[in-house]
């Protein structure tokens, strides 16, 4: 049986290759559907975080100090994943932006 050695360059020169064929390959509707998705699932999260601060306001003292920790807990997670998706967003817009922008030279008379 031959070993067959794999260089870390061969794996980085294939993941490229592959990486450039799947961005190639996006369509404006597949960037438009992805875009659409996103603004929902942020408006979605927005609505949880209303939700979650009017669960916030309605516990009870008794239970403040079993819940407040998880309770804060996981609006700190829902903050950070709305700041992720503000990102994710960005970059897919950007990246669309690159795809699909032309440059046109300015003649000069």
């Amino acid at each position: 049986m031959d070993k067959n050695i794999v260089l870390e360059d061969n794996v980085k020169e294939i993941l490229l290759q592959i990486l450039s064929e799947e961005t190639s390959k996006v369509k404006r509707e597949e960037f438009t559907r992805l875009q659409f998705k996103m603004d929902e699932l942020q408006n979605s999260m927005n609505e949880t975080m209303k939700e979650m601060r009017k669960m916030e306001d309605s516990i009870p003292n008794g239970l403040k100090t079993v819940c407040n920790g998880r309770v804060k807990g996981i609006s700190s997670s829902l903050s950070n994943a709305q700041k992720l998706l503000t990102q994710l967003k960005e970059k897919v817009k950007q990246h669309k932006k690159t795809l699909y922008s032309t440059q046109t030279e300015e003649k000069k008379k």
